[in-house]
């Protein structure tokens, strides 16, 4: 069934020296020379589990204030870029010192190649060129260091919003690999925004906006980046950059060789209160090793300073992909001895590789400025699953299963701007184009056999306004979604998990800063669809 969300938001960033709340954790962040520190994260989390409760940043004065129930225990994490992370106990009213991080000379370097962070028309935008997050290795290392910011592996989350969407100088990031692909040097700035407009997908409900540095002049130029972590695992990453640029044009590709190695060791307690009352204790040892290829090539060609067009191809192969592991378990029913038994796994993956093809223009012909994209990606994953089960009270067994998925995606998005009424006028339109079968095979018939195949289109088109009035920023917009979700079983369309919508979605913002106050007042229209896996029937 359906789970559709309608938001009516109202936000409100207010920055003032005194908070008064019953149930708040309130406080200020320093440096060592007792100066406030802005736009520092402040993250509560639980204890024992150290699970993300909330966060916030610092205002001007470097005050914060968190919002918590009385039975709420646990404790801060508090960091800002150029400065060491701190972990406190979650007590409202102290202040939090931040050093400068060891690595750096002094706080004078630390103050003179700091990002600038500022609050600007729907977003809070942090520089990158020039500053100490330009050596921070990969994109997925600079956004690690933002406010509003928490994640990592090319998954990150803004405070109060959930997961964020992620753009590449206006592309959809297809991949969470292009992160890691990305240097810090080739970014200029990042946006973040906390409530999308109409130019975004209906359930999309934060957005990280990646620019980078358009490269100038001509002449050949490399660069070659090694990475090596080493704790109880070893990881490393070698890549090799090329560019050549001459008469506009700026052919450029990447080479790059990821060897990653993890595990798991851990112990698990389990009860489960039915009819009879069910206590497990688990021991699980998992570790894997999977070696990653990926090549990257293009060419870009500028017409003119204001227009450019250009097409990338990426590949990423996959020579090695294995997971192991053991599960050790003794089982108590109502507290009497029931079995023991164990679980020995191995995971192989026979991946072929991925293919994305990205083509793209910007330009600006008087007034109207014009941003295309289109995107076509394919893969096909294969994967081989032993395991062996064997139990001290009951019959042992092997279950083997062969799991094969092929996903295609076509996507597009023409954006329109030009100047109205003192404004910016935008109207842009979108289409996607997705196809995924999913085929579960087993030998033992212990879970059956699955085969589906999921068809989903969706059409959009979307209009905003933009225009400073005054002291404060006024923004509408209105976007129309056309999805139509077909799914297979065994090539049978089901109309039960088969979905269809038409939707409109308005939008309305108004931003104001009056003195130390920034505030912000919004009505959002937003959705939440059922994802792929949600409504497959299939055995993973």
């Amino acid at each position: 069934m359906l789970s559709k969300k309608f938001l009516f938001v109202i936000s409100c960033m207010v920055l003032i020296t005194n908070y008064l709340s019953a149930t708040a954790i309130q406080g200020k962040v320093t440096d060592e020379n007792q100066q406030p520190i802005e736009f520092a994260n402040v993250i509560l989390y639980s204890l024992p589990d150290s699970l993300l409760i909330t966060g916030t940043i610092t205002n001007k004065n470097g005050e914060f204030l968190l919002s918590a129930n009385d039975t709420e225990k646990g404790f801060l994490k508090i960091s800002f870029i150029g400065y060491e992370t701190q972990t406190v106990p979650a007590i409202s009213g102290q202040t939090i010192v931040l050093k400068v991080e060891s690595r750096l000379l002094n706080e004078v370097v630390v103050q003179k190649s700091l990002p600038k962070i500022q609050l600007k028309n729907d977003a809070l935008v942090a520089s990158v060129q020039n500053t100490i997050l330009s050596s921070a290795g990969t994109a997925n290392d600079v956004l690690k260091r933002l406010p509003l910011l928490t994640g990592d592996n090319g998954i990150f989350s803004v405070f109060g919003k959930g997961e964020a969407k992620i753009f590449i100088n206006n592309r959809e990031m297809r991949d969470v690999s292009e992160l890691d692909n990305l240097n810090s040097a080739d970014i200029k700035d990042v946006e973040i925004v906390t409530n999308p407009g109409a130019r975004y997908d209906a359930t999309v409900k934060a957005v990280i906006r990646i620019y980078t540095i358009r490269k100038a002049g001509d002449g050949f130029g490399f660069d070659l980046r090694s990475s090596y972590y080493q704790s109880k695992n070893t990881d490393f990453d070698e890549q090799l950059n090329i560019n050549y640029r001459n008469d506009g044009w700026d052919i450029f590709g990447t080479v790059k060789y990821h060897d990653n190695t993890s595990f798991q060791d851990s112990k698990m307690w389990q009860k489960t209160f039915a009819d009879t009352l069910w206590r497990q204790e688990n021991t699980l040892y998992s570790s894997g090793t999977s070696k990653t290829l990926t090549a990257i090539a293009g060419i870009n060609y500028e017409f003119s300073q204001k227009n450019y067009a250009g097409i990338k191809y990426t590949i990423n192969a996959f020579p090695y992909n294995k997971w192991n592991s053991t599960m050790n378990s003794s089982v108590f029913a109502d507290e009497v001895f029931y079995d023991k038994w164990s679980s020995e796994e191995t995971d192989n993956f026979h991946n072929k590789p991925a293919h994305q093809l990205n083509g793209y223009y910007n330009g600006s012909y008087g007034k109207l400025s014009i941003d295309f994209n289109t995107d076509l990606y394919a893969n096909k994953l294969h994967s081989i699953t032993e395991t062996t089960e064997t139990s001290q009270e009951y019959d042992n067994r092997k279950v083997n299963s062969e799991n094969n998925v092929e996903n295609q995606l076509i996507a597009t998005k023409l954006i329109l701007t030009y100047p109205l009424l003192g404004g910016q006028f935008l109207l842009g339109t979108e289409y996607t184009n997705t196809h995924r079968t999913d085929e579960y095979l087993t030998e033992q018939n212990i879970v059956p056999s699955s085969n589906t195949t999921i068809h989903e289109e969706n059409n959009s088109f979307y209009a905003e306004y933009s225009r400073k009035i005054s002291i404060a920023n006024f923004g509408a917009g209105l976007r129309y979604e056309n999805v139509n979700s077909e799914y297979f079983i065994n090539d049978i369309l089901s109309e039960e998990e088969s979905r269809r919508y038409h939707q409109w979605f308005p939008n309305v913002s108004c931003g104001a800063q009056i003195k130390n106050v920034n505030l912000q007042l919004s009505y959002t229209k937003k959705t939440e669809r059922p994802t792929y896996r949600q409504l497959s029937s299939n055995v993973y």
